[in-house]
């Protein structure tokens, strides 16, 4: 599989095997939380880091090919 997420200004694009899965920009209500164990949504920072994570407690996850690299300005 293929996942790829565009995080530009407020805009977060997440696409996996090509299909949008997400596009969400900040501002817009952020859905209720459905479980206890999901975090408290806040606003989301501008610059920092990114992490890659698994729920599954007996899954086995490989990343492979990680990379990032800046947007294309628009004229």
């Amino acid at each position: 599989n293929t996942m790829e997420i565009t995080l530009d200004g407020p805009r977060t694009v997440v696409a996996v095997n090509g299909v949008k899965v997400t596009d969400y920009t900040e501002g817009q209500p952020v859905p209720a939380r459905k479980f206890s164990f999901e975090p408290q949504r806040g606003p989301r920072p501008s610059e920092g880091y990114f992490g890659l994570q698994n729920h599954g407690k007996n899954d086995v996850v490989f990343f492979k090919e990680v990379s990032i690299r800046p947007l294309k300005k628009q004229p």
